[in-house]
């Protein structure tokens, strides 16, 4: 079974390389090193890689954190999927 992430939110923390992305996940869970893939509509499809899993997210979504280079390329109703 695949995993995608449908985004929510995205946020920074001072003195944090990533970007944030919070959602909702159907599917497998995601962990640290999947590949994934951001689709946004208009747009080519970009890769990216889990860096961190954050586990004080608010019930039925997740937080992940992606390189903060993807800012401009992850907004909400953004999906990112595992790569297979």
């Amino acid at each position: 079974m695949s995993s995608q992430l449908t985004v929510e939110r995205t946020f920074k923390l001072t003195g944090r390389p990533w970007l944030l992305v919070t959602g909702r996940l159907d599917g497998e869970p995601l962990n640290i090193g999947d590949q994934v893939t951001i689709a946004d509509p208009g747009r080519p499809a970009v890769a990216g890689v889990v860096r961190s899993i954050e586990l004080h997210s608010a019930p039925g979504t997740t937080t992940i954190a992606v390189d903060l280079e993807l800012d401009d390329r992850i907004q909400p109703g953004t999906v990112l999927s595992r790569a297979e």
